[in-house]
């Protein structure tokens, strides 16, 4: 790792956060032309729930806690670093998803869903830091699922997300049933998976899920 990707994965830790991937854009990523290394930013799970939980955005109840607490870290960074910030859920809406394939850490799993080769079904993004030193993208094009018995083809009870895609409304409505309750602590094809399956804490999913639901 470059001397400049330690320098700010050491300030991510701080706050329990991740450089999950990165990779050079080109014209298609319609980033200013001084980027030249786009880093992908997660949570470093477990310890990120209990940083997030200490801070004054989820203490204050405002709504988008998270999202506030994601806009602050990050930015704060880029500051120091002459770096541009991007993120998920804010406009102009970045192609995150097309950006992960970009990296060596991530495909597409057998469900369509983004996995992570340390964080698995679990990966998600805070956000992203755009640098003007470029730092050469490693080789992306290994199968991170090619050993896999693959038990995320099979383990959602009513099949809402499986290889043909994601039902999220048949989703949805077994969440809000007795029988999917657990789902609220993680979906159970997200858990399936074998990699970083015991990283994302149960009060952390719940979250998730309850604004998932709430849509």
């Amino acid at each position: 790792m470059s001397d400049t990707l330690l320098s700010i994965q050491r300030m991510l830790d701080k706050k329990s956060l991740d450089i999950v991937g990165y990779f050079n854009p080109d014209g298609s990523d319609n980033v200013c032309s001084k980027v030249r290394t786009i880093l992908l930013i997660g949570p470093k799970e477990p310890y990120f729930w209990d940083v997030f939980k200490k801070s004054r955005e989820y203490k204050n109840k405002k709504e988008n806690p998270l999202d506030r607490w994601s806009k602050k870290t990050i930015k704060e960074i880029a500051i120091k670093f002459d770096a541009r910030s991007f993120f998920p859920f804010e406009e102009p809406f970045q192609p995150f998803i097309t950006w992960a394939q970009k990296c060596s850490t991530m495909r597409s799993s057998p469900v369509r869903l983004l996995v992570h080769e340390e964080k698995g079904l679990f990966i998600s993004f805070r956000g992203a830091l755009g640098i003007n030193e470029y730092i050469e993208s490693p080789d992306n094009s290994k199968d991170i699922c090619t050993s896999c018995e693959k038990p995320c083809l099979t383990a959602c009870p009513v099949s809402a997300l499986n290889q043909d895609g994601y039902d999220v409304i048949r989703c949805k409505e077994y969440v809000n049933t007795p029988s999917g309750q657990e789902c609220r602590n993680g979906c159970l094809v997200r858990r399936s998976c074998p990699s970083g399956q015991n990283l994302r804490l149960k009060e952390q999913s719940n979250f998730h899920m309850r604004a998932f639901l709430s849509d």
